[in-house]
């Protein structure tokens, strides 16, 4: 079952730069292997016009703050205010779903999407909709690997990197940073301590985010508030798909992009065009895998957009909240039932 926060909580970031996090409802969710998840859950303004809830999930080292940052960049509130119900998703191990032992991309794949699909359709729901940036688009293909007929209707990833092998120099950084794989946690959180100066220089920045596509102010609060540190089994597992240019289970035995072709379901695929992590190609294999219409947009000025996108900026960008989140809910409302 899932409890429900009894007060309003707000953390995340130091002093000046914290942001609140206050949705209509707050759950902390156990999942079936003995960790937990939290849930914000937002009520439609106005009218509810749809009725398939949507979850939204982070990515890699990041959590609820990214996709709910504040009134203007937050998708989630988007959402609700054009009718939908939305769900905001921390997987286990950072923030409010409170501290995990060392787990791996696997027990995020399964037991946290388990969790976070049982609790929404516990309200009444028969099918969700599902919004990933980047290791949360990952985290749903994943899922509908081992269960192709779990209850989402139609989903939508933003910088969901489908492959590694087309991204330059991301092994040469993998092989800089080998010594910290060795670690339980990757201490990402420790990026808050830095945030009064903005975004610091050097390959992780370039690969991360476009700084000059953010205000400043919120390259500084996200910096304050939306990075959490890595499990190391789950870095491992990225490492090895880097290396590997596979996309398997911890221990290899599972690989997550054959069972795909029998996932029937709408997708759109939001890449940004000048995004590093997750360029335009790696983005486009998830097409060769996908059983159901896949629609393919990338994010620039050569594709109609007023600014070039690369990975953190498709939801924290100046021009995100005019750009990129009418484009998934026009995705969104294309695919669900009117309430």
């Amino acid at each position: 079952m899932a409890d429900l926060f009894s007060r309003a909580v707000s953390r995340g970031g130091e002093g000046l730069l914290t942001l609140p996090f206050k949705p209509d409802e707050l759950y902390r969710v156990p999942t079936d292997d003995g960790a937990a998840i939290a849930m914000g859950r937002y009520h439609p303004r106005g009218e509810h016009r749809y009725a398939e809830p949507v979850i939204l999930c982070h990515g890699l080292g990041a959590n609820r703050f990214h996709m709910d940052f504040n009134e203007r960049y937050s998708l989630a509130r988007h959402l609700a205010r054009a009718g939908f119900e939305t769900w905001v998703l921390e997987l286990r191990g950072r923030g409010l779903a409170g501290p995990a032992a060392d787990f791996t991309f696997d027990d995020q794949a399964e037991h946290d999407v388990r969790a976070a699909l049982r609790t929404v359709l516990s309200t009444g729901a028969r099918q969700v909709l599902w919004v990933g940036h980047s290791k949360g688009g990952l985290t749903l293909y994943a899922h509908l690997a081992r269960n192709p007929q779990a209850p989402v209707r139609a989903a939508a990833t933003l910088g969901a990197p489908f492959t590694f092998a087309v991204q330059p120099g991301l092994r040469v950084f993998m092989r800089h940073i080998e010594p910290l794989l060795r670690l339980k946690s990757i201490p990402t959180r420790r990026i808050a301590g830095i945030a009064f100066f903005g975004a610091p220089p050097g390959p992780l920045t370039r690969y991360m985010v476009l700084a000059d596509n953010m205000d400043p102010e919120v390259v500084k609060r996200a910096l304050a508030n939306v990075p959490s540190d890595i499990a190391g089994g789950v870095v491992r597992q990225f490492a090895r798909w880097i290396d590997t240019h596979a996309f398997t289970s911890h221990d290899g035995s599972f690989d997550y992009r054959a069972p795909l072709t029998e996932v029937r379901l709408p997708f759109l695929l939001v890449a940004g065009g000048r995004d590093l992590l997750a360029p335009p190609l790696a983005v486009a294999r998830a097409k060769e895998h996908l059983g159901g219409p896949v629609k393919l947009v990338i994010a620039g000025r050569d594709h109609g957009f007023a600014e070039d996108y690369g990975h953190a900026d498709l939801v924290l960008g100046r021009r995100a909240p005019d750009e990129i989140f009418p484009l998934v809910e026009t995705f969104l409302s294309a695919h669900a039932t009117r309430a």
